[in-house]
């Protein structure tokens, strides 16, 4: 059975017998403990211990009195090593005059403690024996020599007044050397050979203890190997012959090896740095989860310091945001793996809960039972908070906080399967902000923008909690009504929002109005996936877009087919110029006052190869829509001057009037276009006139009027087509100077009503005209009874199908030669 030594511990700190206990327990030794003094003293007299770890200060009676208390035997035969947080010089000679074998400052370097004990016990060992071989020295050179070298131990003998050395052959081997090459050396050889830093202290300790001003010397210093490394020795010698003078002659002494225990006295040192200065909090606790010690990371997340939580609980910690559950998750598997790490919340002692992420694992002993938990824990509250925000806005719109599109998508789904499971409806509302490019081009984008997040609270205000509002991107908006009972559930919420939203809306001192166009389709009536029923709202949309705006309508299956019809408009119409489909078909205007062709209107016919005619009133919009409009606008404005040019050549001489987009003023270079085709084509400007709608002042007023002054310069007139029907704005007449009103088809069919107001409409707009110094031309004229009509309230010209239809070139040039 191995003999393991048995270390008496007299600590009043619990923490410090704590880690004594496990630290040597492991390192082979046996441990008793005492408290204090007194029971140290009774311990010391029962156990027989083979040292004492003796603490300075103790309640009860401290160590210098256990020291007082000893005989001289108990002293020679126990070597005492002191321990105390004490810095002063004074305690510690004390402590060695009382009789203490060695001194160990707090707080104590534990990986170095083993090493620091064997080599007290191994000296301790030593010295007895040297003191026994001196006095029987030269019965018994041999045995101490053999004695040494078992113990490791390095033996010089030094003539102090030649300097000459005489050492043993461990001596040399623990710095690497072959015994029978070093035997023998000079002190002066020996100085070389320590490490620069360590030169003066070993010099003074030397010359100090033969000066008789050190009780005995004692140094570590670092020794230069034969490789050129470095190892640190233990250094202990005496002087064992005087002179009659009492001058030295002859010293003893060992040389221990501690390298090993001084790099882990170093490495525990480095690890106690890391516990008191880690980011992280840690706690150290008993196996009844009591704490013992924690870092000043804990103490900066906590709040409490180390005395305010020392043997208590982490409990303290508690939250009570998770349930005892979790607790019983989180301790079943320390239980099962040793180790534990997750997500917690805890709290601060100001009562805040913050979020950490904490490791716990168990430290056990060698039969296996846990001694302590360590617990590493850091504050992870500001990183959640960033993944929360990060989550929302990966989830949200930006500028309104509403759900964006992916969180929509979820939250149909639900819906779904709700709707599923009760029998229900669920209505998927497309919302179009009407006219809100306008508002951004007039007012700007702040003002836009201010504008929707508006528009986005009384959104959020006219549905139920139950129900979804997204932003789906500029001004369309998108609404998931959940669990209806009924269609007519819907209705209301869009009536509703039709009027809340209609409502004035004050924004940096100005006061604007909004509508919405509404398209509704449901869940399951119209279809069954989202990306279905939200195309099919957005069909219902358009046409309540067209249908006049601030309304709603639901899907139907005539609008599915219109808007398939729309999609192959859109994509056809995007080579239809390539593939040279379009052309011009001419109608002529008449003078109501002789019946004499005066000019024609070019309009734009599309024939698709391999299909029927698109009528104007179907691919226009959608060219206007998608931005085609100006493209195609250009090519019927070359080809109406071409064709002109050519009939002038003939001696036809006439007006040819071309439609011109309000999406050409706002997108194209309107000028440029029409100097070019009057250039290409060579046409005397004064036989052109561009035809616009009061639309065209909506977008730019300012811009618009230079537009038309510039061409009017050229020579070129301006009509106003449909007049009546838009803004029909005195001021706007009169900054334009347009040439020509083409009074709207519905005024002169109004005229066979026989009502008075609707003639005396007409022919306000007829003196309107007058007054200004504009001609006026009748639109849609389908009767002679109307001709008349409008000739007798003074218009001047007619176009309609009274006279003919829009034609192809020839035909029209066939009928003005025979007109």
């Amino acid at each position: 059975m191995i003999y393991k030594p048995r270390i008496l511990v007299v600590d009043d700190d619990a923490m410090t017998r704590l880690l004594a206990r496990e630290l040597l327990s492991k390192n082979g030794f046996e441990i008793i403990e005492a408290e204090n003094g007194r029971q140290g003293l009774e311990l010391l007299a029962d156990a027989d211990p083979d040292l004492v770890l003796l603490d300075v200060i103790m309640p009860v009676m401290d160590g210098f009195e256990f020291l007082r208390s000893l005989d001289v035997e108990q002293l020679r035969s126990v070597p005492i090593v002191m321990m105390t947080g004490l810095e002063d010089i004074h305690c510690t000679e004390q402590a060695y005059q009382l009789g203490a074998t060695d001194f160990i400052s707090k707080p104590v370097q534990w990986l170095l403690l083993p090493y620091r004990i064997r080599y007290v016990l191994r000296t301790h060992q030593a010295n007895q024996l040297l003191a026994k071989q001196q006095n029987q020295l030269r019965q018994s050179e041999e045995r101490l020599r053999l004695s040494l070298s078992a113990a490791r131990q390095g033996l010089w003998d030094l003539n102090v007044q030649t300097g000459h050395m005489i050492i043993n052959a461990e001596y040399a081997t623990m710095l690497g050397y072959a015994p029978d090459e070093y035997t023998a050396t000079m002190l002066e050889n020996a100085f070389s050979n320590l490490h620069p830093d360590d030169h003066d202290q070993v010099k003074t300790a030397y010359l100090g203890y033969l000066a008789g001003e050190l009780d005995e010397y004692r140094v570590e210093f670092r020794h230069r190997c034969a490789d050129g490394s470095w190892r640190w020795i233990l250094s202990i010698g005496s002087i064992v012959k005087r002179d009659a003078h009492g001058q030295p002659l002859r010293m003893l002494g060992t040389h221990t090896d501690i390298n090993d225990s001084k790099l882990a006295g170093e490495k525990l040192h480095q690890l106690a740095k890391v516990f008191d200065n880690s980011g992280e909090g840690i706690i150290l606790c008993d196996a009844d989860t009591r704490i013992l010690s924690s870092n000043q990371a804990f103490t900066n997340i906590t709040g409490y310091l180390a005395s305010e939580v020392h043997n208590k609980t982490p409990c303290i910690l508690s939250s009570q945001l998770q349930d005892q559950s979790f607790y019983e998750r989180m301790w079943r598997a320390i239980g099962e793996n040793g180790y534990w790490q997750g997500e917690i919340w805890d709290k601060r002692k100001n009562g805040e809960a913050y979020s950490a992420l904490l490791g716990i694992s168990t430290i056990r002993n060698n039969q296996g039972a846990i001694t302590h938990y360590i617990g590493i824990f850091s504050d992870i509250t500001e990183r959640k908070a960033a993944e929360a925000k990060i989550e929302y806005l990966a989830r949200h719109d930006p500028l309104t906080n509403l759900p964006n599109r992916t969180l929509l998508l979820d939250r149909f789904d639900q819906a779904m399967a709700y709707a599923m499971r009760n029998n229900t409806l669920v209505a998927l509302l497309f919302l179009d902000l009407d006219r809100f490019k306008h508002i951004n081009d007039t007012m700007g984008h702040d003002i836009g923008d201010r504008l929707l997040q508006k528009v986005a609270e009384r959104l959020s205000q006219c549905v139920r909690e139950v129900d979804t509002v997204c932003r789906q991107g500029g001004d369309e908006f998108i609404i998931i009504l959940t669990d209806l009972p009924e269609i007519e559930t819907a209705t209301q919420i869009a009536l509703k929002i039709l009027d809340y939203l209609h409502q004035p809306i004050a924004l940096e001192g100005v006061t604007i109005s909004v509508s919405f166009s509404i398209g509704i389709s449901l869940f399951p009536n119209d279809d069954t996936s989202f990306h279905s029923l939200l195309n099919k709202a957005d069909t219902a949309m358009y046409v309540a877009k067209k249908e006049g705006r601030n309304t709603f309508r639901f899907f139907s299956h005539e609008m599915n087919l219109a808007s398939f019809e729309r999609i192959i408009i859109e994509n056809g119409l995007r080579i239809a110029l390539e593939k040279k489909e379009f052309q011009l078909f001419y109608q002529p205007f008449y003078s109501l006052r002789d019946g004499q062709i005066i000019g024609a209107e070019a309009l734009l016919r599309w024939q698709p190869g391999n299909s029927t005619s698109i009528p104007p009133s179907k691919f226009i919009p959608v060219a206007e829509n998608n931005g085609l409009i100006v493209p195609i606008g250009n090519w019927a404005l070359q080809q109406a001057c071409l064709q002109n040019r050519l009939w002038c050549d003939a001696g036809l001489k006439l007006l040819i009037t071309v439609n011109i987009s309000a999406m050409q003023f706002k997108r194209g270079d309107l000028v440029e276009s029409v100097k070019s085709a009057l250039e290409i084509s060579g046409l005397e400007p004064q036989y052109l006139e561009l035809e616009i709608t009061e639309s065209v002042l909506i977008f730019d007023a300012d811009a618009a009027l230079d537009v038309i002054q510039e061409l009017k310069t050229l020579g070129v007139s301006f009509a106003i087509d449909n007049f009546g029907t838009g803004y029909s704005s005195l001021s706007y007449l009169k900054q334009f100077a347009v040439n020509k009103l083409k009074i709207d088809q519905s005024f002169v069919k109004a005229l066979s009503s026989g009502k008075s107001q609707d003639t005396a409409i007409a022919k306000a707009i007829i003196q309107l005209g007058q007054t200004l110094g504009l001609q006026t031309l009748a639109e849609g004229v389908e009767t002679s009874q109307q001709a008349e009509q409008m000739a007798d309230l003074g218009c001047e010209n007619g176009q309609g199908f009274f006279w003919h239809e829009p034609m192809p070139a020839k035909d029209f040039e066939a009928l003005f030669k025979h007109n």
